[in-house]
């Protein structure tokens, strides 16, 4: 070879090689920040976590924050508060519907599915497991985090992963804190493994912060007796609001708190009278008329308002001794406090951030269907049904959770990598995600009609997560009022996806793109969608079959549930 020849054959090589190095770098700066684990753990109180650490568990995790849940302190509501999603109908699954008049939700809804919009990338929603789990005192965590594990080193994407472990909470009712020790050990274990394997396959370290929904009482309590209170005090506990004397009560599981549901007529009444039970710690309600929040004890009663714009609260008056302990805590009486001084003041006192979560649980502010009392019932008595109480008795029960005390509603965040806030309200939980936007996490197909008339599907992160996705084929049917029941024939569509759209950086943003579809179907009328995904070679992947798909408009977007499929559509419809 001339000398002419091995220089070009040196270039060349030393060509490639800075285009190899650029390449890398270029790679690793999408992927620059670390990506993070945001881990669940229902129901796990920060007392049981903080001496799970003084164990020696969770060794690389900082000191946990405090997390403060919403009130009533319920799951599905707390997490719902927490991811930020949209609106629920109730706090539960089971619910009090206003318009229907009626309580709403079957008996397997108590431990069914979560109500929410689920924004998790991982969380066992089987019913019949969280059955088997109540009856056989806890189920298999390992089982659950090995599935956990898998899913998270299937793949480098989502950079940013939610995962809920909700077996912790099944534990917290039937075993306490003994039961969660044991629980918490297991998934140190396996988080360990699961760090460990990621930086082996991906090169990477993975961020891992765990996040607790709230409380839990941890001793067992005794049942107490409404009715027989109600009809004392000429109440009527019905199933439908008729008149001023009515009253709904129920409880989807055993908590220590109860909604109450009643006409204004008689509600300040009704609110009195459930304060002077030897069960009763606070009752609270809206009074309509005075435009205040009352907080009524045993000790005395507390009026305040709620100024939205300015984020400030003023107590109007209060009548015997505070039943919250903010005055203790030098809150003027009369004056405007800044929602930041009210919630420094309240940690002091045994009922955290106690005006903001009362102000908002009374309201539909991430509920359609408010209760018009709550009770927050003293540590040692609980509300229970009937079904719950069941399943209970086979292996027996511990704690439980619901009431405003910081007993029960006090969670944790703590991460490998990350100070918070010493205390955190759980609505301002997603703002410390990296600056991640729940509302912007798209669903995993949706369909929006344009501005011009034009309808395009949006394969959203939960789709394009899939491992080994490549293309993807989807039907859309149309439903048929006349026949109750969606038709035979549909459309079919075939849509290859970028390469460049599958490995690209989900961090701070979701992924998605837009097809547009060569046929409009009209926005009047319902649909159902199935779709196969399907790798390089054809293979299925995964199949995806809508129960519920969400439709979209250019000026927004509303919801509607499958359980009303046989009602008329209305106009600006959208499910999902």
């Amino acid at each position: 070879m001339t000398r002419r020849g091995k220089f070009q054959s040196v270039i060349g090589v030393f060509l490639f090689l800075t285009l190899v190095f650029i390449f890398e770098i270029k790679s690793f700066a999408a992927n620059s920040s670390p990506r993070h684990l945001y881990l669940g753990l229902d129901s796990v109180p920060c007392s049981i976590f903080m001496e799970a650490q003084e164990r020696g568990l969770f060794k690389d995790f900082h000191p946990p924050s405090k997390v403060i849940a919403p009130f009533p302190a319920l799951s599905n509501y707390a997490w719902a508060v927490i991811m930020n999603t949209e609106k629920m109908e109730s706090y539960q699954a089971k619910y009090y519907h206003f318009g229907l008049n009626k309580i709403v939700g079957r008996l397997l809804h108590e431990v069914g599915k979560p109500t929410y919009p689920n924004r998790f990338d991982f969380s066992d929603e089987r019913v019949i497991k969280k059955i088997l789990a109540y009856i056989t005192g806890g189920g298999s965590v390992k089982g659950e985090m090995k599935q956990l594990g898998e899913k998270v080193l299937a793949s480098n994407q989502p950079r940013l992963f939610f995962a809920l472990i909700g077996t912790s909470d099944i534990v917290a009712h039937m075993k306490g804190a003994k039961g969660l020790h044991k629980l918490l050990k297991i998934v140190d274990r396996e988080l360990v493994q699961i760090r460990e394997e990621h930086f082996k396959k991906f090169k990477e370290p993975l961020v891992v912060t765990l996040v607790s929904d709230h409380s839990n009482t941890l001793k067992r309590g005794k049942i107490i007796n409404v009715k027989k209170v109600l009809k004392e005090n000429n109440f009527n506990l019905t199933k439908k609001l008729k008149g001023p004397n009515d009253v709904i009560y129920y409880s989807s599981g055993i908590l220590s708190v109860a909604n109450f549901f009643i006409q204004d007529t008689r509600k300040i009444e009704l609110a009195h009278t459930l304060a002077t039970q030897p069960w009763s710690d606070v009752v609270v309600t809206f009074d309509r008329e005075g435009d205040v929040f009352l907080v009524i004890s045993q000790k005395g009663t507390l009026a305040f308002e709620y100024r939205e714009e300015k984020n400030e609260f003023r107590i109007r008056n209060l009548v015997g001794e505070n039943p919250l302990g903010l005055v203790q805590q030098n809150l003027p009486l009369g004056k405007w406090i800044p929602q930041s001084e009210v919630l420094e003041a309240s940690v002091k006192t045994g009922y955290p951030d106690s005006l903001m979560r009362i102000q908002k649980g009374l309201t539909p502010w991430r509920v359609n269907h408010p209760a018009s009392v709550i009770v927050s019932l003293k540590p040692g008595y609980e509300s229970g049904s009937k079904f719950m109480k069941f399943l209970s008795k086979l292996k027996g029960r511990s704690g439980t959770h619901g009431a405003l005390a910081a007993l029960e509603s006090v969670g944790i965040i703590s991460s490998t990598n990350y100070d918070f806030p010493e205390w955190v309200p759980a609505r301002e939980v997603h703002k410390l995600i990296e600056g991640y936007d729940f509302g912007k996490r798209f669903e995993a197909m949706t369909l929006i009609w344009t501005g011009n008339g034009n309808c395009k599907m949006r394969f959203g992160q939960p789709l394009l997560d899939i491992p080994d996705i490549a293309s993807v084929q989807f039907i859309i049917q149309i439903f048929d009022h006349q026949r109750h029941r969606f038709s035979r024939s549909y459309d079919l569509y075939k849509v290859k996806i970028s390469s460049k759209r599958i490995q690209s950086s989900s961090l701070g943003n979701p992924r998605f793109f837009d097809v547009l579809l060569p046929k409009t179907p009209k926005p009047e009328v319902l649909f159902q969608l199935q779709a196969l995904v399907l790798d390089v070679n054809g293979r299925v992947v995964a199949k995806l079959k809508t129960k519920r798909l969400t439709i979209m408009r250019y000026k927004g977007y509303s919801k509607f549930p499958i359980k009303k499929i046989f009602e008329s559509p209305r106009k600006h419809l959208a499910w999902y």
